[in-house]
């Protein structure tokens, strides 16, 4: 465990107080709740949290050696336009902090290559935290009550997490309350997207969307990350998973599926400046700065709409019409 978690944890319990750490828990000096450390990886969860029970991570199972599956071994039904670009951005951002604090808020396994891209990056520390036992984390916690003081991290890391949480709009403010003013975060977000993590799975967003849930950040960019040829072949997918009746034959119809329409998302790169791509988007990107007196109206966001169906609900003022 870094000293870093030590120094800047705090109790998701009662908010009110830093946590110690010491002999295999840690205590909270104002409400005395004590939150376990298994296997060096503290449980930061709520007690009251129905559905991540800190009971559930108390098991000390062994994980088992990963295989490969077969959705590894065929082609990715899904292009990401802008990733690489938006984290270039996000890393140039971090450079002007003497030292920066990355929070990584649904880790999964990007631990994997995030901590390569980051490695020219000065003095930058990468936290991992998921809810996921079989995430690479340094913690676990879960976003709606994020563990950390206020003002702690320099940059917030959250892609495809949002679609996954109970109130998208709480975890934002979290994200919010943990960054340093002039703070970063990154976020992608699914559109045109079907379930793809079975009962986690809540909620979508259009790029207006997305805009207005970020509306307390600065914008620095946003758009495109997946567009109608990634939505096209998704929908394909899961048309003929309809005629499965098993986990076996969903995996072969799933592979043979992305076998034969793989190549209808690299059109993806032909429309990625299309406003009708955008109304069509399979995912989409927000980045954005943490501004103490910065609040994007919804008018603003509804007057910057990109995509391609220029529409009214209101009269149309006298002399506008061509």
């Amino acid at each position: 465990m870094n000293n870093f978690l030590k120094a800047k944890s705090r109790c998701p319990d009662c908010h009110a107080s830093f946590l110690a750490f010491e002999d295999g828990t840690c205590f909270c000096f104002s409400c005395k709740a004590t939150f376990p450390i298994v296997e060096g990886t503290p449980v930061l969860i709520r007690h009251e949290n129905e559905v991540f029970p800190i009971q559930a991570y108390l098991k000390n199972e062994k994980k088992v050696l990963e295989k490969p599956s077969l959705s590894e071994l065929v082609p990715s039904p899904s292009v990401n336009l802008r990733l690489t670009d938006n984290l270039k951005k996000f890393a140039a951002v971090l450079e002007g902090f003497e030292s920066a604090a990355v929070l990584v808020l649904g880790s999964g396994k990007q631990r994997r290559w995030l901590d390569q891209f980051f490695s020219g990056t000065k003095d930058t520390l990468l936290v991992y935290c998921d809810v996921d036992a079989q995430a690479l984390l340094d913690l676990f916690c879960d976003g709606h009550d994020l563990p950390f003081m206020d003002n702690t991290f320099h940059g917030v890391i959250a892609t495809a997490v949002l679609e996954h949480v109970l109130y998208p709009e709480r975890v934002v403010s979290e994200i919010y309350r943990v960054l340093v003013p002039g703070g970063i975060v990154y976020s992608e977000i699914p559109f045109m997207q079907q379930v793809h993590e079975g009962a986690y799975d809540f909620t979508r967003y259009t790029l207006s969307g997305h805009r207005r849930l970020f509306n307390h950040f600065f914008e620095l960019s946003s758009g495109l990350i997946a567009g109608p040829g990634t939505a096209l072949v998704w929908a394909i997918e899961n048309f003929s998973l309809c005629f499965t009746r098993g986990p076996l034959s969903r995996s072969f119809v799933k592979a043979g599926i992305r076998f034969i329409f793989f190549w209808i998302k690299y059109f993806d790169y032909l429309f990625k400046d299309s406003a009708q791509a955008i109304d069509a988007a399979s995912c989409t990107y927000f980045l954005g700065r943490k501004d103490m007196q910065y609040k994007t109206s919804d008018k603003t966001i509804i007057e910057r709409y990109g995509g391609a169906q220029h529409c009214s609900h209101l009269y149309e003022e006298v002399g506008s019409r061509t």
